[in-house]
């Protein structure tokens, strides 16, 4: 008899269970092993603004991915070793170093001198152009990419040589209303863009601008027109104006360094001397 009530109140705690589950957290979606998916969960996904092929791809994706990381999981609490299951060390040791790295960076945050004087970036560079080295050329230029059988080609071939403002502004126009772009490059950019911007390789690229200051490169009946106005060498030493923004950022990562530095410092002393640390 106490078999029997036993039995029924565990069936009365299961249909609860899952009638709790069909209130809060929806219709079950997936299921594999003793891993339930349900309704709820997909909505946690908020997906809206798709279409419905779109949102189903989506679904079934997201499905997939969470069945085939329960798998694993099961696949390998069935086949690791008890002491390999055991976590609890790494993810005590992860939370710790995580609690630190985040005072540390909110200690940084409210601490960092941000600000610049053009006497310390200049000082930063003349000291150290060695890590100012190019691995690729600098250029200044303007690329034009027009249509082979635009009726203003021939003109804009033409002015897109000229040095003379005059022409420039003509330019300008013309290529406002015919080109299919028209970018200029006043400030230092590296090869590697201009490459990607006329859709050749780097080494093309390299082998076309050697041939002088004014290139052509043809394809799908289109014309890229590339002016190089300035170029340094790769393996040459970067010029200050190119190298201001990454000189800020050594400056802000060696304020970093040191100010956590300078907390680790204080903190070790502190302890020493008030015997808050002890060493036997």
């Amino acid at each position: 008899m106490k078999r029997l009530g036993l039995l029924i109140c565990c069936l009365v705690l299961f249909s609860s269970c899952r009638l709790y589950d069909r209130i809060f957290n929806g219709e079950v979606v997936a299921r594999v092993g003793t891993h339930v998916l349900y309704e709820g969960d997909i909505d946690k996904l908020n997906i809206t603004g798709f279409s419905p092929e779109d949102s189903a791809r989506m679904v079934t994706q997201y499905i997939h991915s969470w069945a085939k990381n329960n798998l694993l999981l099961d696949l390998a609490q069935t086949h690791l070793s008890k002491s390999d299951r055991d976590v609890e060390k790494q993810l005590e040791e992860f939370r710790q170093q995580l609690l630190v790295f985040r005072y540390e960076k909110q200690y940084v945050e409210q601490r960092l001198d941000t600000t610049f004087t053009e006497l310390e970036l200049i000082e930063y560079y003349e000291k150290n152009t060695s890590s100012f080295i190019l691995t690729l050329p600098l250029v200044k230029c303007k690329i034009i990419k027009i249509a082979q059988n635009s009726p203003y080609f021939s003109q804009i071939k033409s002015l897109y040589r000229s040095p003379k403002e005059v022409d420039m502004l003509r330019l300008e126009e013309l290529c406002y209303s015919s080109a299919e772009f028209y970018q200029l490059y006043p400030d230092w950019v590296t090869l590697d863009i201009v490459a990607q911007k006329v859709e050749t390789d780097l080494r093309s690229c390299e082998n076309i601008l050697s041939n002088g200051s004014y290139s052509e490169i043809s394809a799908n009946g289109y014309s890229y027109l590339i002016s190089i106005t300035d170029i340094i060498d790769k393996g040459e030493i970067a010029p200050f104006e190119y190298s201001r923004e990454k000189i800020k950022d050594i400056i802000l990562n060696h304020r970093k360094q040191e100010l956590i530095s300078s907390l680790e410092r204080n903190l070790l002393n502190d302890a020493i001397g008030s015997n808050k640390l002890i060493i036997y």
